[in-house]
């Protein structure tokens, strides 16, 4: 913006001080596009300056879009016709004059007359020499079409290249020689052609990526950048660790199994996934999560037992398929470890003791598990649990009372294989139930047993969240049933 506003103010200046320097085509565009003069007032400075240059027809059609009207044109050709050379006829060479010969009595007899000697034609001049050329600009020769468009691997671009001088106008004849970074460049060498440009192809390489083409001009070179895209989705590709899966998937763990899924065009570049989806086949392995996001899709899959099954995924109107086989190992599953935290409550007529008329509290329980692999589902756990209760006295008041457990209680899983399963549940185990008041009020230490029901939500092959609800039968020697209480409790454990 500064130096347009300079060059305006130059021209402007020129013009008010009377200057006669003929106006460049830049300067005159210029002047016309900022309305700083009027038409009138720009056509009374080209008759007065004229022009430094020969208005072609494109010129001319610069010249209109930036405001000219026909005074102005007609004012330019004006000013051309005047400055043009006049035309004049080459003067004739003249024979020279016959010296003059004094006058001289005749002699008796007459003699021959010698011949007069003539002088040689003067030479032709020597021609015009040619109009000086034209000095590309770097500043205002580019790639002015087809710069930054993006084609599909393999395929064929057109960029246009302008040069231009100094003063903005188009340099013909100028030869240029073109380079790209991959592909090929249709020609590689050219000469501009009346308007200043010249026109060459680009074959994009296979693989995707950007692509640099260089021209070459006089001393000095100009670049552009296209892009080469990948192509439309031409096969699926499963891969596990970064590489292709061929054949089928072993699998000899329980862990998880991630396969990646990637959608690949004719040339081989990864291009993007559209609606996609996968499904499983068989009772080996399950699917955990399918996910794609661009260009790949991540599958997971979950071992669940010995044998041989099938992950199909479709995208991009293209279908795959994959075998895993599943080995798991033989050995026994291993022992797991949990937490789990229950609130429970006994109302009348559970509580069989005639100083309380209602007990509740929380309690905390740490366990471990073991399974049996000769029965799926059937799991042994051995734990502790300790709780905080408040007992409603029936003469007023409450009293706080502590709870000790420790238990041994066996369960089963009825859908060991599948995320989530019923669970049932049978146990027993020793109970201590005492007041703060030194067990004036409540003061039991016995057996018990319990039955209950539950989930079990498998989040990992080795984590699974628990909920149960169950039920406790407390006995007294001497009092026989004392209480029944309601654990309801959530947890997890972690397979070691």
């Amino acid at each position: 913006m500064l130096v347009l506003t300079g060059h305006l103010c130059a021209t402007a200046a020129r013009a008010q001080r009377g200057g006669t320097e003929p106006l460049r085509k830049g300067e005159l565009v210029r002047l016309l596009g900022s309305r700083a003069m009027s038409t009138a007032q720009v056509a009374a400075l080209v008759r007065r300056n004229c022009v430094a240059f020969r208005p072609s027809e494109r010129d001319r059609a610069d010249l209109r879009a930036a405001g000219a009207d026909d005074v102005v044109l007609a004012a330019i050709d004006q000013c051309l016709r005047a400055r043009a050379p006049v035309s004049r006829p080459a003067p004739r060479p003249t024979a020279p004059a016959a010296p003059r010969v004094a006058q001289q009595p005749a002699p008796a007899a007459p003699a021959a007359q010698a011949p007069v000697p003539t002088a040689p034609p003067p030479a032709p001049p020597p021609p015009a020499p040619p109009p000086p050329r034209p000095v590309p600009a770097e500043d205002v020769t580019q790639f002015t079409r087809g710069a930054g468009q993006h084609g599909a691997a393999g395929s064929t671009v057109a960029v246009v290249l302008e040069v231009r001088d100094s003063a903005g106008e188009p340099v013909a004849k100028q030869p240029a020689a073109f380079a790209v970074s991959a592909g090929a460049v249709t020609p590689t060498a050219a000469e501009t052609d009346p308007t200043g440009t010249v026109r060459v192809r680009v074959t994009l390489p296979e693989r995707a990526g950007p692509v640099v083409i260089t021209a070459k001009v006089g001393t000095f070179s100009r670049t552009a950048t296209v892009y080469a895209d990948p192509g439309p989705a031409h096969e699926l590709v499963v891969e596990r660790g970064r590489a292709a899966v061929v054949g089928s998937v072993s699998v000899r763990s329980r862990d998880t199994v991630v396969l990646r899924v990637v959608a690949r065009d004719a040339y081989g570049n990864r291009t993007t996934l559209a609606d996609f989806t996968a499904t499983t086949s068989g009772r080996a392995i399950g699917l955990v999560a399918a996910a794609a996001a661009d260009s790949q899709a991540l599958v997971t899959v979950e071992p669940r037992r010995s044998g041989v099954s099938d992950v199909q995924v479709s995208a991009s109107g293209l279908r795959a398929r994959v075998t895993l086989d599943v080995a798991l190992p033989a050995t026994a599953r291993p022992w797991a470890i949990g937490v789990r935290s229950a609130w429970l409550g006994a109302n009348d007529p559970w509580i069989a003791s005639p100083k309380l008329t209602a007990i509740s509290g929380g309690d905390f329980a740490l366990f471990g598990r073991r399974s049996f692999p000769g029965a799926d589902g059937l799991s042994l756990a051995l734990g502790a649990e300790a709780g905080s209760l408040s007992a409603d006295r029936t003469t007023g008041g409450s009293v706080s009372v502590a709870l000790l457990e420790a238990y041994g209680r066996a369960e089963l899983a009825l859908l060991p294989r599948g995320p989530v399963s019923p669970v049932v549940s049978l146990g027993a185990g020793a109970y201590r139930l005492k007041s703060d008041d030194n067990g004036l009020t409540v003061y039991h230490t016995n057996a018990f047993w319990s039955g209950g029901v539950g989930l079990d939500v498998t989040v990992s092959p080795r984590v699974t969240l628990e909920a149960r609800v169950e039920r406790q039968w407390m006995r007294d020697t001497n009092l026989g049933h004392v209480a029944t209480f309601w654990p309801v409790g959530v947890g997890a454990r972690l397979a070691l």
